[in-house]
């Protein structure tokens, strides 16, 4: 199963990453280099940050998408057990009038 979810807030931070990381390439002329690696390694930091970030809400996302299948499912067997049951009543009601 592929997961939209996620990859979708991939996206959204990589774009996000890929702007950022733009500017600071706009600065590489007249910022000294030593700065310039401190601004990649902090913009690579939290990019994986926001990674983490994603696979937290990703899995909250998973976890919500079982549970509302479980709960779909359940009300399913409900709802054929009901009918089932309401076809037997019927058929017993047919039985007993055809019997009189």
């Amino acid at each position: 199963m592929l997961n939209f979810n996620k990859n979708d807030l991939i996206n959204d931070v990589l774009s996000e990453y890929y702007k950022t990381f733009s500017l600071t390439l706009d600065t590489a002329d007249f910022v000294p280099e030593k700065y310039n690696s401190k601004i990649s390694k902090y913009i690579f930091k939290n990019l994986k940050k926001m990674f983490r970030k994603i696979d937290k809400e990703d899995k909250r996302f998973q976890k919500e998408l079982i549970k509302e299948n479980k709960k779909l499912k359940k009300q399913k067997k409900k709802l054929n057990k009901q009918e089932q049951k309401l076809k037997k009543e019927q058929a017993n009601k047919d039985a007993n009038l055809s019997i009189k």
